[in-house]
C-alpha cells in the first residue's frame, strides 16, 4: 500500500516549522511597541499620574511635550505598517484618519483647526482624555485589523472609526478622569510644535540679515564705496539685533528673580496660616461678596507682584477697566501665577454649597482648595490690578463647577482685547473661550483652570457674583 503523507501548507517549511517573521516585520513590531511607549506619558497624565510626562519633558525638553509624543505615536504606527507588518492597507489608513479626526476634536492639530471648532462644542470632546484614548484605539485597531489577511475592505474601512467613536462615547459617559488631573489642552500639539521650532532656532540666525550679506558681497555692478556702505548698514543692524537679544536675556533673568520672590512670598504667607485659621474662617458657600477680597493687602500684594513683569496701567483710559496691551499681559501673568501653583483639594461635599475659602485664606494655605476657592482668588487678583471680573456656576444635573471670568468689552473692542491677550499667551485669539451676555453684548473671557478654556460643559450657566463697573 502506498504510504500517505500529510498535506503541507505553502507557508510551512519541509520540516513543518513556520518560518519566523522577516527583519522588516520585526522592526515594524518594535515601532508599534515604541508608539505605545510614546502614548503612555500623556495617557497616564489624563488619570493624574504626571510623573512619566514630567520625566519626558525634563529629559527631552520640547521633544518630550505631550503633543509631540502624540504625533510620534501615530507616526510609529504608520511606519510599522509601511515596513510590512500588515496585510491590508485600508484598515490602517482608516484607523489613522479616524484617530487624527478624534484627536483634532480636542487638541489643536495644525491644519485641522476647523475640525476642533466644529467638534469641541459637543460634550464628548470637552474632556480631552476621552478623545485621546478614543483616537489611540482607532489607530491601534486599524493596525491590528490590517494584519488580518482575510478581512474584507468594507469591514476594514468601518471597524477602526466605529471602535474609536464607541470608546469616545463610553469614556464621556463614564468620565473616569479625575478633576484635578493634568489638562492636556495646556500642552496642545500646536504648542508643542512651536516649542520644538523654538529649540531648533536657539542659535541666532536672521534670514533678512543673511540676504543682505549676499546682496552686499555679490553685487557685480556695485562700486567699492557702495559695498562698504551696505556692509556698514548691515553692521548697524547686527548691533541692534544683538542689543535686542541682550534685552530678552535680561528679561528672562528678571523672570527667574520674580519666581524666587514669589516663592518667598508664598513661604511667608504660609506662616500666617495658623492666625488666619482663627481670624478668617471659611464663609458660607456661594458668599463671594465675602470671599472675593481684592482690597486685602496680602491679596493685592500677590496680584501686583505677579503682574509686575508687565509694568503699565491695566486700562487706557484708566478707570475704563478694559485691558490694554499691558493689561492683557498682566492678566496672563496673574492667571499663570495662580494656575501653575494651585493644588486641587475638594470640599467634603464636593460642592460650592458647603463653604468657600476667602482669597486671603487660600493664599495662606499655599494656593490650595477646590474650584470655587480658585475662582474667588482669581477674581480677587484681577480686580486688584484694575480689571472687572465675575464668577460663574456651570450646572449639569447634580454636577456643577465654578470659575472666574474677566470682562473684555464687546464687539470690535472685545476682538482687539482678545487679540492682545492671545499674543501675550502665545495662543490664537480664535482658541480663547468666551461667554457672551446676550442682553448687553458684553463678552467675558474664561479664567478656568486653563486661561481661555472650559473644563466643564454645563446645561446652564448662572452668574453668581460680579464686580462693580
Amino acid at each position: 500500500m502506498a504510504e500517505s503523507f500529510p498535506k503541507r501548507s505553502p507557508d510551512e517549511s519541509p520540516t513543518g516549522a513556520i518560518p519566523g517573521r522577516s527583519r522588516h516585520e520585526r522592526s515594524g513590531d518594535f515601532l508599534a511597541l515604541l508608539g505605545l511607549a510614546f502614548l503612555a506619558p500623556p495617557a497616564l497624565a489624563a488619570f493624574g499620574v504626571t510623573g512619566p510626562a514630567s520625566f519626558a519633558r525634563n529629559a527631552f525638553g520640547a521633544f518630550g511635550e505631550s503633543g509631540i509624543l502624540l504625533l510620534a505615536f501615530a507616526a510609529c504606527f504608520l511606519l510599522a505598517a509601511l515596513l510590512g507588518t500588515v496585510k491590508k492597507a485600508i484598515p490602517v489608513l482608516s484607523g489613522l484618519a479616524a484617530g487624527l479626526f478624534l484627536f483634532a476634536g480636542a487638541f489643536e492639530l495644525p491644519g485641522l483647526e476647523g475640525v476642533r471648532r466644529a467638534l469641541f462644542r459637543f460634550a464628548p470632546f470637552a474632556e480631552t482624555g476621552s478623545a485621546l484614548f478614543a483616537g489611540a484605539l482607532a489607530v491601534v485597531s486599524g493596525n491590528l485589523a490590517g494584519r488580518v489577511a482575510r478581512l474584507k475592505a468594507g469591514p476594514g474601512l468601518v471597524l477602526p472609526p466605529a471602535l474609536g467613536l464607541a470608546a469616545l462615547l463610553v469614556l464621556a459617559g463614564l468620565d473616569p478622569f479625575p478633576e484635578g488631573a493634568t489638562r492636556l489642552d495646556a500642552s496642545s500639539v500646536e504648542a508643542a510644535l512651536r516649542s520644538v521650532a523654538a529649540s531648533f532656532g536657539a542659535e541666532y540666525r536672521n534670514p533678512e540679515v543673511e540676504a543682505a550679506v549676499r546682496r552686499a558681497l555679490e553685487g557685480k555692478d556695485a562700486t567699492l564705496a557702495e559695498k562698504e556702505k551696505a556692509l556698514a548698514e548691515l553692521s548697524e543692524r547686527l548691533e541692534r539685533a544683538e542689543a535686542d537679544k541682550a534685552a530678552l536675556e535680561r528679561a528672562a533673568e528678571g523672570g527667574a528673580a520674580l519666581e524666587a520672590e514669589l516663592a518667598a512670598a508664598r513661604k511667608s504667607l504660609a506662616e500666617l496660616e495658623g492666625r488666619l485659621e482663627r481670624d478668617l474662617p471659611p464663609v458660607t458657600g456661594g458668599r463671594y461678596d465675602k470671599a472675593v477680597q481684592p482690597a486685602d493687602p496680602a491679596v493685592r500684594d500677590f496680584a501686583v507682584k505677579a503682574a509686575s513683569a508687565a509694568p503699565g496701567a491695566w486700562d487706557e483710559p484708566q478707570g475704563s477697566r478694559l485691558p490694554d496691551a499691558a493689561g492683557a499681559r498682566q492678566l496672563v501673568l496673574v492667571h499663570a501665577a495662580l494656575a501653575s501653583a494651585w493644588k486641587y483639594v475638594s470640599d467634603p461635599a464636593v460642592s460650592w454649597t458647603d463653604y468657600t475659602s476667602p482669597a486671603r485664606r487660600s493664599l495662606a494655605l499655599g494656593l490650595a482648595g477646590d474650584c470655587d476657592d480658585f475662582a474667588a482668588l482669581v477674581a480677587s487678583c484681577v480686580v486688584a490690578v484694575g480689571g472687572r471680573a465675575r464668577i460663574v456656576h456651570g450646572i449639569k444635573g447634580s454636577s456643577g463647577h465654578a470659575w472666574a471670568e474677566a470682562w473684555v468689552g464687546k464687539g470690535a473692542t472685545a476682538e482687539a482685547v482678545l487679540d492682545a491677550i492671545a499674543r501675550a499667551a502665545g495662543r490664537r485669539a480664535a482658541s480663547l473661550a468666551t461667554t457672551l451676555d446676550r442682553s448687553t453684548g458684553e463678552r467675558w473671557l474664561s479664567l478656568d483652570w486653563e486661561l481661555g478654556a472650559y473644563s466643564f460643559k454645563g446645561d446652564r450657566l448662572e452668574v453668581a457674583w460680579e464686580s462693580g463697573r
